[in-house]
């Protein structure tokens, strides 16, 4: 079982808020805060200018102007070992979102930058498919299958942060390192009657973040927000096991722990215990982890959509989605996998998915959507509470 505590009865019980800008008194414009799967997104694309999926995936960041951006696979190439004079998230932003994708645009120039290392194509020393050989040879599937978390090389598939606003780097925490057995009541298949399981030797090095799950605090104005970034593993891809589908759910799991204070949680610098009950963050990612689904056992529903610690209803929908079934898909699989969502302090002013219909796409923007990513752009506006 989850530790939980309930955020939603401290701030109603204290009367805390949160003024995003100037003080509480003042009425501050809300702060777009958004997440965006742009696929793959590789050293070679955005270390030059003219790629067409990354102008595509520029010209929707630039459409929907988030302040705070959190991007889900983009290669980590310092990981890489791909030597460039800048990391590629910040290339991204001088190649192609500080350049108008449009005459009609107008360029974002994020001046602050992070890039979290990731789990993705780090070998773990083990056999973790167990075919019989530990693969450390980067390159193909087979070694990514040995890896901490799915990469077919180092920092394949990683996370980065973008701002408007300044970072508090020295405050950071990332939990890349957590070891998932060290999660009460986690979901690791142990049962040596599968193909693939979790050995005691094996269990006690494996860690539960595929990619990482880090905090960074955003300073907006006098205040902070916690930028909360994650990607779990996707179901699937597996066994009758399910391994993938229980670690997306311990990975969902974990930070709705975090926020609820969990003190069993450590972190990359071995500093324990969640967040602050008076901190106010937004949970920002590629959650793998739709309603209804069965495999990661409704992980979305009981960690996100129905958890008081994060504003999640309504979930904000699309004309695009509409006209494929599913208002509020973010997929072209037409599922909810992808989130903002703030703590209960933050009154959601508005949010959406950048997703036109295509055929009555204002200026061609759907069509964009399409070429940059098979995930769409969710964004929230965040203000004050009341």
């Amino acid at each position: 079982m989850s530790i939980r505590f309930t955020r939603r009865g401290f701030l109603a019980a204290t009367g805390a808020s949160l003024a995003l800008a100037g003080t509480a008194s003042a009425a501050p414009d809300p702060v777009r805060f958004a997440t965006y799967n742009i696929r793959d997104l590789t050293t070679g694309q955005v270390q030059t200018p003219g790629d067409p999926q990354a102008e595509a995936a520029a010209r929707v960041v630039q459409e929907a102007r988030p302040d705070v951006l959190a991007l889900n696979e983009v290669v980590n190439n310092r990981q890489e070992g791909v030597r460039t004079d800048r990391t590629n998230a910040r290339a991204f932003v001088e190649n192609y979102l500080s350049v108008p994708q449009r005459d009609f645009l107008r360029g974002i120039d994020y001046e602050h930058v992070y890039v979290p290392r990731s789990n993705t194509g780090v070998h773990s020393g083990m056999d973790l498919d167990d075919d019989g050989v530990v693969d450390d040879t980067p390159g193909d599937r087979t070694y990514g299958n040995d890896a901490f978390g799915y990469g077919e090389y180092p920092g394949q598939y990683a996370l980065a942060l973008l701002s408007r606003y300044p970072l508090d780097e020295a405050a950071v925490r990332s939990f890349r390192t957590f070891v998932w057995a060290d999660m009460p009541g986690n979901l690791i298949v142990r049962d040596d009657d599968y193909d693939v399981y979790l050995t005691e030797e094996e269990a006690e090095r494996f860690r539960l973040s595929s990619k990482t799950h880090v905090d960074v605090p955003v300073e907006v104005g006098d205040r902070t927000v916690h930028a909360l970034l994650a990607h779990p593993t996707p179901s699937g891809f597996d066994g009758p096991e399910n391994f993938n589908g229980r670690r997306c759910h311990d990975e969902v799991r974990l930070f709705a722990d975090y926020v609820a204070g969990a003190d069993y949680l450590y972190d990359d610098d071995g500093v324990r215990g969640g967040l602050d009950p008076d901190a106010s963050y937004a949970l920002l990612g590629d959650m793998n982890a739709y309603p209804g689904q069965a495999d990661n056992f409704d992980a979305a529903t009981e960690f996100l959509l129905d958890n008081p610690d994060f504003d999640a209803r309504p979930l904000p929908t699309s004309p695009g989605g509409a006209r494929r079934g599913n208002p509020r898909a973010t997929f072209d699989s037409n599922v909810t996998i992808d989130y903002a969502l703030p703590s209960p302090d933050l009154d959601r002013r508005g949010a959406g998915v950048v997703w036109p219909a295509r055929s009555s796409s204002r200026r061609g923007l759907g069509a964009a959507a399409e070429a940059a990513s098979d995930h769409r752009l969710v964004w929230a506006d965040l203000a004050p509470g009341r």
